[in-house]
């Protein structure tokens, strides 16, 4: 082995290692004993690409290719900043598919490009130096004995699997993340980012289902004293017949889940009318007695929830949306709402509301079939209508739509309304659109360019500015509407229901501190957020459980009287007996008694004496709700459940 592979090895090592080290400390901003992992796999990396470098005999073409993989390196690790920034996690190799659909936002990348362009610099520095050092000719690139490089290769692949029953937590291996986890942010958290996203494109080639393993679940004994909201399902029947041993499990741990309770709240508004509203970007600074008075009176009425969160995932709204409709967490590398296309989802809010008579429809403001909604919102139970963006004359197709971006949510009820009020009994979704970022008035946004006089007044940045700006139009929107139940004679009989799809991203950290002064921990602060679930008819009632968009749709169906297994359901009915648990896309999470911030594993209790044992407990219960979420869908559970009733 030539001396000048050995160089070229080490310098690739440290520049894989400096561009890992440059992401865990300003983008991830957490650092710790992982740094080890990171270390291996970082050398590991570094082998691969002077191997593959060092094959020609033309030593110019050698060089030319170990330039093209640093870059290449830079680039990939630039463009996670600039997605993290974004969206707080990951971006998996199922996350390209809307690539094309991101661009729309361009100059919303643009914007978090200079917000990043410190981290970008740095991590393009160890490109500039090597480039430097090549031409000055510090290495020759001189072709090598290949059994040499490959031995040496081997040893570094045979050092990193030694270290995979090394304990990254007192739960978790490295091992697990390897082979019995598709976990992506997780991976990139522990191992890096390479090693993450080369694991996420092997099993989005190859598929990859996880490893059950159920531990310390707690079997479920009935009380007779109570009543549940449970079906008779016959698992051991179902475990019987079936072939496949992680359904099996599936069955086993659904079996054993306790069921919610019915309560005092179940089936107040039976027979009631349902309006669902996923709410593009709404957040409290939108909340506004005298600019966005309808959204204020909405918040405060009826139930209160105040310790209500809601997390973004990987896909933003379209998972926003997935999480809201089914109560089933997002796949942390994925998009999951596509993932559900010829998927059974017989508790979806449009499917179940369905099977009780009700009239479904679900409305968006653009076009038809962005996020893949033409497909996913029939089989989620609605009839779907949106935006003939280009004219291709589809059969659902809102009228009267003006052409911008983004639209306006007024346009959107003017051009729903009479599709499903005229029922005898409705659920209509509307994914909102006007609070869409980018939150300028010079950056095209035209909705926040109508409504800019409005906020003129306001002590704040123009990004917050025009945020708000926004949000006054759905607010508006939301008035028109109430005005058309109200006219009809119907408010009184129709339930409200307004989640959020994401807190604004378009809007950085220091634009929301700047503004409003809640943000101790960004890792949990950030989501908090509201939850209305409002009825003219309600008494105000706050609820201070520690709850989450997960919850939603088990609380509607409670509330509804609609007969459902809560078991099956990976949130629980907010009025239930069920424990407090909120759980955020990087595995952290918050209960009655504390919350642990995963990343960093630090917990901060909100009472005395919380054991470790309760720790890991619920470590092993969000892990777990993790598993089971992306199962459902992966194995179609829901359909294989038909044969046990």
């Amino acid at each position: 082995m030539k001396l000048n592979y050995g160089k070229l090895l080490i310098t690739n090592f440290f520049f894989i290692l400096v561009l890992e080290l440059v992401f865990k400390l300003f983008v991830i901003k957490t650092i710790g004993g992982e740094i080890l992992f990171i270390t291996v796999f970082a050398f590991l990396t570094a082998n691969i690409i002077t191997f593959i470098s060092c094959l020609s005999k033309n030593y110019k073409i050698n060089r030319i290719i170990n330039l093209v993989f640093l870059l290449v390196f830079s680039l990939i690790y630039s463009m996670i900043t600039i997605y993290y920034s974004f969206y707080k996690t990951i971006c998996g190799i199922s996350s390209l598919a809307y690539g094309g659909q991101v661009m729309e936002f361009a100059s919303a990348i643009l914007t978090h490009i200079k917000a990043n362009s410190f981290i970008i610099v740095i991590l393009f520095i160890p490109l500039v130096i090597m480039i430097f050092l090549s031409f000055k000719k510090v290495y020759s690139y001189q072709k090598v004995r290949v059994k040499d490089s490959l031995a040496l290769l081997f040893v570094s692949l045979v050092f990193c699997m030694s270290f995979l029953e090394l304990d990254i937590s007192k739960n978790e291996s490295m091992h697990d993340l390897v082979y019995k986890k598709n976990d992506i942010m997780q991976t990139t958290n522990n191992l890096g980012v390479f090693p993450a996203v080369s694991l996420d494109a092997f099993k989005f080639i190859f598929g990859y289902n996880g490893i059950i393993e159920i531990t310390n679940y707690k079997p479920f004994s009935k009380d007779s004293s109570i009543e549940y909201n449970l079906t008779s399902i016959d698992f051991e029947a179902l475990r019987d017949k079936e072939k496949d041993s992680t359904v099996k499990e599936m069955h086993n741990y659904f079996e054993n889940q306790a069921p919610t309770n019915k309560n005092e709240f179940t089936g107040m508004f039976a027979g009631k009318n349902l309006i669902f509203i996923v709410a593009e970007g709404f957040y409290p600074i939108a909340v506004d007695e005298k600019l966005t008075p309808t959204l204020y009176k909405l918040t405060n009425s009826s139930f209160v929830f105040d310790n209500y969160y809601q997390p973004i995932y990987n896909c933003s709204t379209s998972d926003g949306e997935f999480i809201n409709q089914l109560s089933i967490l997002p796949g942390v590398s994925t998009c999951s709402m596509k993932s559900t296309i010829g998927v059974s989802l017989p508790y979806s809010v449009g499917n179940i509301f369905k099977s009780y008579g009700y009239q479904a429809n679900a409305f968006h403001g653009w076009t038809y079939n962005y996020y893949s909604r033409d497909k996913v919102m029939p089989n989620l139970g609605y009839t779907y209508y949106g935006y003939d963006r280009y004219k291709k004359g589809y059969k659902y197709a809102l009228k009267g739509i003006k052409d911008s971006w983004p639209t306006s949510d007024i346009d959107v009820i003017n051009s729903s309304y009479d599709i499903y009020s005229k029922n005898e009994r409705f659920v209509t979704y509307y994914m909102s659109i006007s609070g869409h970022l980018e939150y300028n008035f010079s950056g095209g946004n035209a909705i926040a360019s109508k409504n800019k006089e409005l906020v003129d007044g306001i002590d704040a940045n123009n990004a917050i500015k025009a945020y708000i700006a926004t949000q006054i139009e759905f607010d508006r929107s939301l008035e028109l509407l109430m005005e058309k139940l109200e006219n009809d004679g119907i408010l009184d009989d129709t339930v409200i229901v307004i989640t959020p799809d994401h807190y604004p991203y378009g809007l950085s950290n220091d634009d929301i501190s700047s503004y409003v002064d809640f943000m101790k921990d960004s890792n949990f602060d950030l989501y908090k957020n509201n939850l209305i679930i409002y009825n003219s008819e309600i008494k105000t009632k706050h609820v201070s459980k520690y709850t989450s968009s997960l919850d939603v749709l088990p609380t509607i169906l409670n509330l509804f009287g609609i007969e459902y297994d809560s078991r099956l359901l990976i949130g629980n009915d907010i009025f239930s007996n069920a424990d407090d648990l909120v759980i955020f896309n990087n595995k952290s999470w918050i209960t009655s008694k504390g919350r642990y911030n995963y990343l960093k594993r630090k917990f901060e209790p909100f009472v005395d004496d919380v054991s470790d044992e309760y720790i890991d407990e619920i470590n092993e219960i969000v892990d777990m709700k993790f598993q089971m979420s992306k199962l459902i869908i992966s194995k179609n559970y829901y359909n294989k459940l038909e044969g046990g009733k």
